[in-house]
């Protein structure tokens, strides 16, 4: 669906040093007890975490892969000693079944039964009301505008969703295909995530004088994508951005093959391995937007060396906890999430409180979940970003996503803030592979 735009750090912002380097686990003093404390789900050995995500249901595949990526993180934290003599747990992983009401009932479920500290979500039915008045920590993958401007609410690279902050890399990628005219294919208002962002993309591409030629943003969830491809085919479109969930894209691409298109595709979704080897020969080609985080593919030692030892290790711990989750996009999300989790609470030092990991975690300027994404400025990434922007890009090669448009050992792109003439500029410091 629509990418998330998060919160964009400016070069030379200052590390705290507590997040997770290379293949460090963010430990507390060896052996020292935690102290007492009334704090939801905190006791003298464990700190409480619950999850809630659509396990289930028609958006099962976009949403659920949160709670196996947060779990192997904290295992493997915990294999260290965990923080200051406590151990990290996630305690309760919820399943919403794609069902408002569920959702809000396993809300009240993990905060008013279970009393966990802090929760991690990935939901298209998120929303924060409950969260933000009971001050809960709550981190999670960022579909929508929700997550912005209070405090507690931690989205995965950023809580911010202001989609002109991706003008300039998407015209920088039609430039780079060398397509001349575009399209934009959405669901309708109703999926606002999906909906948001390829309306905002479209007429924010549109008034600097690229060509959109055509945009569909009420596109059915599950639906048939056979009178897209007519349209596309009509208004000789030659490429495509699509914020869909990752079936969806693959039944147009199934259209697109089938009326013999040469069209440059663009998924704001469907970067996952599994999809990939079950639709390798639809998805050709197909290139993949990556907002602000490494590709799996940079633990390749042959091409990048130890570059990014991050990923290797992200990719080493998964294996061992949950290797059916590896290469699940939110899985990794779900991995940041309790990265940034241990980092807030590290940060707090002995007064472990949810209002002390809170103030602690927004004072974080140069968080890199360990050199897995772009630097995120929680001081102020509630509310804005700063530039350059800098996504990495993938493409379908056989049955491989292979990154590209990248210098180098450097997997991102990071251009200036013009939508008419981006530029690539020098990546931020701090960025991974900088």
């Amino acid at each position: 669906m629509g990418k998330r735009r998060g919160t964009r750090v400016c070069a030379g912002a200052l590390a705290l040093g507590i997040a997770v380097a290379g293949g460090t686990a963010i430990t507390g003093a060896s052996g020292s007890a935690g102290a007492a404390t009334s704090a939801p789900g905190v006791s003298a050995t464990q700190i409480n975490i619950g999850a809630i995500s659509s396990k289930t249901g028609p958006l099962a595949s976009y949403f659920g892969g949160i709670g196996p990526g947060m779990d192997a993180y904290f295992k493997w934290l915990n294999a260290s000693g965990g923080i200051n003599g406590r151990k990290i747990v996630l305690t309760d992983s919820l399943d919403d079944g794609g069902s408002p009401s569920q959702f809000t009932q396993d809300v009240h479920t993990l905060i008013d039964q279970d009393h966990v500290f802090a929760i991690g979500v990935a939901s298209a039915w998120f929303t924060p009301n409950y969260f933000v008045s009971t001050k809960t920590p709550t981190y999670g993958y960022n579909v929508s505008a929700n997550w912005q401007t209070a405090p507690n609410l931690f989205a995965a690279g950023g809580s911010t969703q202001i989609y002109k902050s991706g003008f300039p890399i998407m015209n920088y990628f039609l430039k780079k295909v060398k397509a001349s005219s575009v399209a934009f294919i959405s669901y309708g208002p109703s999926i606002a995530s999906s909906y948001n962002a390829c309306n905002a993309y479209a007429k924010g591409l549109k008034a600097v004088g690229v060509n959109v030629n055509f945009v569909d943003v009420s596109a059915q969830l599950g639906g048939s994508y056979t009178s897209d491809a007519q349209r596309l085919q009509q208004a000789g479109t030659q490429a495509v951005i699509t914020c869909m969930q990752d079936t969806d894209n693959v039944t147009l691409a199934r259209a697109i093959q089938q009326y013999g298109l040469k069209i440059k595709q663009l998924w704001l979704s469907g970067y996952d391995q599994t999809l990939l080897n079950q639709y390798s020969s639809l998805m050709q080609g197909v290139y993949v937007n990556l907002t602000g985080v490494v590709p799996f593919e940079a633990a390749n030692s042959a091409r990048y060396g130890n570059t990014y030892s991050g990923m290797q290790n992200y990719i080493k711990q998964m294996n061992r906890y949950d290797p059916t989750y590896t290469y699940n996009g939110v899985a990794f999300t779900g991995w940041q999430s309790a990265a940034l989790i241990a980092a807030g609470i590290k940060a707090a030092g002995a007064n472990v409180t949810q209002a002390s990991v809170i103030a602690a975690t927004n004072k974080l300027t140069n968080f890199t979940a360990g050199g897995l994404t772009t630097p995120v400025n929680w001081s102020s990434a509630h509310v804005g970003y700063t530039e350059p922007g800098c996504d990495a890009f993938v493409q379908v090669q056989g049955k491989k996503y292979v990154p590209v448009f990248g210098k180098g050992k450097q997997v991102f792109v990071c251009v200036n803030a013009s939508v008419k003439n981006p530029k690539v500029v020098a990546a931020p410091a701090g960025t991974p592979g900088a």
